[in-house]
């Protein structure tokens, strides 16, 4: 099992047995059940396993290091998005980039971004010359749509949540949060990925940092909209972005009493309500709505 490996055991409901899911330390994709099999996708050291649904999984495989940006840990990046079936120990999609291009993350980000019923791949593109931008996938590997360049810089993907105003859904992400430090908000319709919507002053990440949970999306208010909780550009306290017509607001605040070291987790409680987690480098703090 790889040094940074983040093995997954498939889900079963039927009584069928479960399998495991990790990568080796030479970037085989191990499938390990009553029979174990191995699967040549040489995939990222520090790479993680996305459910798609029907016991298939997205995950990054082909490395390089033709892009040397280096804010995720090290200079390895998958050049190809790979689906595989857990059940059958097989590949059933892949996309891959043209160079210089990369997949600069370590997961694929899998939600239903159109509300169509159906499962999209979300993935941040990024090259030399141009940075980095969201690109969608579906399952059986078709990209279907692109979202806009700034120039170069990485985006972070965070989470597709109802954030619309129209209760839609959108993505969040930040645009270089090391250096704009700008949420994002995405739309996917039709062929068309676009932003429709900023705000300034947040920072969901440090770089060179495999920590990558670094916001959560709820419904913290009593009124039922979605929001974003992410760390502000100076990273002592927590701010909950709201969409609204024509925008976005910030509704409120949590002082961190320190400076974040940590994941933002949250974990919904029964009967409703978030349980939310961050830690400074000397406490940890949990919060419920």
């Amino acid at each position: 099992m790889g040094t940074h490996a983040s093995p997954v055991v498939t889900p079963r409901t039927d009584g069928s047995p479960s399998r495991l899911l990790y990568v080796a330390d030479n970037g085989d994709l191990v499938v390990a059940g009553a029979e174990t099999a191995r699967l040549s996708i040489d995939a990222i050291p520090d790479g993680r396993l996305a459910a798609v649904g029907d016991d298939r999984y997205a995950l990054f495989g082909d490395r390089t290091s033709r892009y040397r940006h280096g804010a995720l840990g090290d200079s390895k990046e998958g050049e190809t998005l790979y689906v595989v079936d857990a059940e059958t120990a097989e590949i059933t999609a892949q996309a891959a980039l043209d160079a210089p291009a990369v997949f600069e993350g370590l997961q694929p980000l899998v939600a239903d971004l159109d509300d169509d019923g159906t499962p999209e791949i979300v993935t941040t593109v990024a090259d030399e010359r141009d940075g980095a931008r969201i690109a969608v996938f579906a399952p059986d590997g078709r990209r279907l749509a692109t979202g806009p360049i700034y120039g170069p810089g990485w985006r972070h993907q965070l989470t597709v949540a109802p954030f619309g105003p129209d209760g839609g859904p959108e993505l969040a992400t930040v645009r270089k949060p090391h250096v704009d430090r700008v949420v994002e908000f995405y739309r996917l319709r039709g062929g068309s990925l676009d932003v429709v919507a900023t705000a300034d002053g947040f920072s969901s990440h440090t770089y060179g940092s495999r920590v990558l949970s670094g916001a959560v999306a709820g419904q913290f208010a009593d009124d039922g909209g979605a929001e974003l909780l992410v760390p502000t550009a100076t990273r002592d306290e927590l701010a909950a972005v709201r969409r609204e017509p024509g925008g976005t607001t910030v509704g409120w605040r949590q002082p961190l009493d320190g400076t974040l070291a940590s994941n933002v987790t949250g974990v919904p409680l029964t009967g409703g309500g978030v349980a939310v987690g961050a830690a400074t480098d000397e406490t940890v703090r949990v919060w419920q709505s």
